[in-house]
């Protein structure tokens, strides 16, 4: 007869472990609630385990559509009723991503061991980012996480659709770049030293383009190695500053501002502060209190001093709107809705309106992204064949010039 080992808890909340025979697995289960136990865990005894340590970098990343299906199902046991230990061991057996895996099992262990879910789930910043933990956090703290584990879901489904919709739009651009970058290495490794040799042979000044990429020709022949270190060093070295408050800010800065996909990246944001906090102040949360989960909610250091300077203004009784007066992060419209909602007092349901109208800002402009890049993309294209024709032809030109005379 199959053993299973299981793991219930006592009618005092008490943890209990051991092995027990039976049939088959529900079976098993009647006997713990014959018990007078909650089963907690339950697996055949000798069942593989995921404990198995593994070499970090060959082990897979938690997709954004991994951790949707987790916060759906999630969602849809503790809105059944289920608790949250009985959620987490069917989420952890029904798993089948290796690392989402151990990280659901540490999960329920530490929420068995009292934990609450947010601090279990910041103890796993692999598989769970930071603004997943605030978003929960929120949740828990306005007892209502069920609610705030759907809005998570759809969060995370939009932004998932965004991404999938600017990485579809940007695809053709970056492979022209791509295949003009390998051309161009082709030329410059191949082609041009070939012609180097051919016109050093002749008395008469080459043309400034040609010079150029012979110069660089001959640069990478020479240099290649100290080059690629060097690169090397350079991109260690933006990793480590980018890791800095200052370098943070910096890039934070850069996202919001780069011509074309900062402002999608900015509407993207101000969706996301409008819909959190809107869901948090519907949830009777105090506003303070609120925008402090907000802040951890964005995701840009910019935005998160804006709404510093909103919480300052709050706790120094001006209100919402005032503090972001003159803002250069948030927009007028924002500022105008807030505005609007404290004077009617209905600030959660102007915030949610301020949600849609840039969700929908946000698609339209994804959609016509492609229109956008493509002047700039005509511009770099053209350019690059324009120098490089000039660089083979001019001196091909001049010396037939020569050989005629």
């Amino acid at each position: 007869m199959p053993a299973y080992r299981y793991r219930a808890l006592s009618a005092a909340g008490e943890a209990q472990q051991g092995l027990l025979d039976a049939p088959d697995l529900d079976q098993a289960l009647d006997r713990i609630h014959n018990m007078g136990l909650t089963p907690v865990r339950l697996e055949p005894q000798g069942a593989a385990t995921d404990r198995i340590r593994r070499i970090p970098f060959l082990d897979k990343k938690v997709t954004p559509r991994d951790l949707i299906l987790f916060t759906r199902q999630l969602e849809t046991m503790l809105d059944s009723g289920l608790p949250i230990l009985s959620s987490l061991e069917s989420l952890h057996a029904q798993a089948t991503h290796p690392r989402l895996k151990r990280a659901i099992d540490r999960v329920r262990s530490d929420v068995e061991q009292g934990s609450t879910l947010t601090e279990a789930l910041r103890r796993q910043p692999e598989c769970f980012p930071r603004i997943y933990v605030n978003l929960v956090f929120a949740g828990e703290e306005g007892g209502l996480l069920a609610q705030m584990l759907d809005r998570v879901g759809t969060l995370l489904e939009y932004e998932a659709e965004t991404d999938q919709r600017i990485r579809s739009a940007t695809f053709y651009p970056t492979l022209i770049i791509t295949e003009l970058g390998l051309a161009f290495l082709v030329l410059i490794k191949f082609v041009l030293p070939r012609f180097a040799s051919l016109f050093r042979k002749f008395d008469t000044q080459l043309p400034l383009p040609t010079r150029v990429l012979i110069g660089v020709s001959d640069f990478f022949e020479r240099w290649w190695i100290p080059f690629l270190f060097a690169v090397g060093c350079a991109a260690a070295g933006a990793i480590l500053w980018s890791r800095t408050p200052r370098g943070r800010s910096t890039i934070d800065r850069m996202v919001i501002t780069t011509p074309i996909f900062g402002p999608i990246f900015l509407m993207t944001i101000m969706s996301r502060f409008a819909r959190v906090l809107s869901a948090l102040l519907a949830s009777g949360i105090p506003i303070v209190q609120a925008l402090d989960i907000v802040r951890g909610v964005v995701g840009n250091t910019i935005v998160e001093a804006e709404i510093d300077k909103m919480r300052d203004g709050v706790v120094a009784g001006m209100g919402l709107a005032e503090p972001l007066r003159g803002s250069p992060v948030f927009p007028p419209l924002v500022v105008k809705m807030l505005a609007v909602g404290e004077e009617t007092g209905a600030v959660d349901k102007m915030l949610l309106r301020v949600s849609r109208y840039y969700d929908q800002d946000v698609d339209y402009a994804v959609k016509n992204l492609s229109t956008a890049i493509e002047p700039v993309l005509l511009i770099i294209l053209g350019a690059a064949v324009l120098f490089t024709a000039l660089a083979v032809f001019l001196p091909l030109w001049n010396l037939m010039n020569v050989f005629r005379h």
